[in-house]
């Protein structure tokens, strides 16, 4: 990648509804360029989506619980398990399995307290392999964002 794609991805995770004329003018190029660089980033996976990001208070979604899973083995069936049980939950939109002393962190975004209980019932309360779970609820947002910041695309 050169700096007009760190440009490009930049511009677009600013704002990915930009127009080809839009997208150039922000870059310094040419509408045709643009097109052509944005097709090559989406064809590498560099580019992967162009959505809108919804406000989860304005969808009723007001409480965001971070929650943190210990399981009682790491076996990959466990592992495959519970990710799939965290697929087909809309609540939870982040999960990642991690190192250390957790083995899940999970990012959810509730209606109420009820629906957030249903959830830990479902998926931690009946589950044989989770030890434990924690949750945080956050009460304040200091940074939200999706951007990704580009690695520097110039020779060290």
């Amino acid at each position: 990648m050169d700096e007009l794609d760190l440009r490009i991805v930049a511009a677009l995770q600013a704002d990915g509804a930009l127009t080809k004329a839009e997208l150039a003018e922000a870059v310094g190029s040419t509408p045709s360029t643009c097109l052509r660089r944005v097709a090559e980033l989406r064809r590498t996976g560099v580019l992967k989506a162009c959505v809108y990001l919804a406000d989860p208070v304005k969808l009723g979604r007001s409480i965001r619980a971070v929650i943190t899973v210990i399981t009682r083995n790491h076996t990959k069936d466990v592992r495959s398990s519970f990710a799939s049980r965290i697929l087909e939950e809309p609540a939870i939109t982040q999960a990642f399995g991690v190192t250390g002393d957790l083995d899940a962190v999970l990012i959810g975004h509730f209606c109420d307290m009820e629906e957030y209980q249903a959830l830990c019932d479902r998926l931690f309360d009946n589950d044989p392999d989770v030890v434990r779970y924690t949750t945080l609820f956050a009460v304040e947002t200091y940074k939200e964002t999706t951007k990704i910041a580009p690695q520097d695309a110039s020779p060290k």
